[in-house]
């Protein structure tokens, strides 16, 4: 195999926007970036930590997803 697959770029942004939640969480516990309000329920925080969240474990789907038709398609 000489490069990353698709489903290899996939997984990896995936869990890299994850690993953004996990980041967002920890700054709201610690409270670093007070000024901005984060911790709030309409703070910038917030909204990172949704979209995040939302595009990490849509990438995963996604990339698993792509993983089993291309696992589909070389099997035949």
């Amino acid at each position: 195999m000489r490069g990353r697959s698709t489903a290899t770029r996939l997984l990896l942004l995936g869990a890299a926007c994850l690993i953004v939640v996990v980041l967002t969480h920890v700054a709201e516990a610690l409270q670093v970036f007070a000024f901005m309000g984060w911790g709030q329920p309409d703070s910038a925080g917030h909204y990172v930590d949704l979209a995040s969240a939302i595009v990490g474990c849509t990438l995963l789907v996604a990339g698993l997803v792509v993983a089993v038709l291309d696992h589909r398609n070389n099997g035949r």
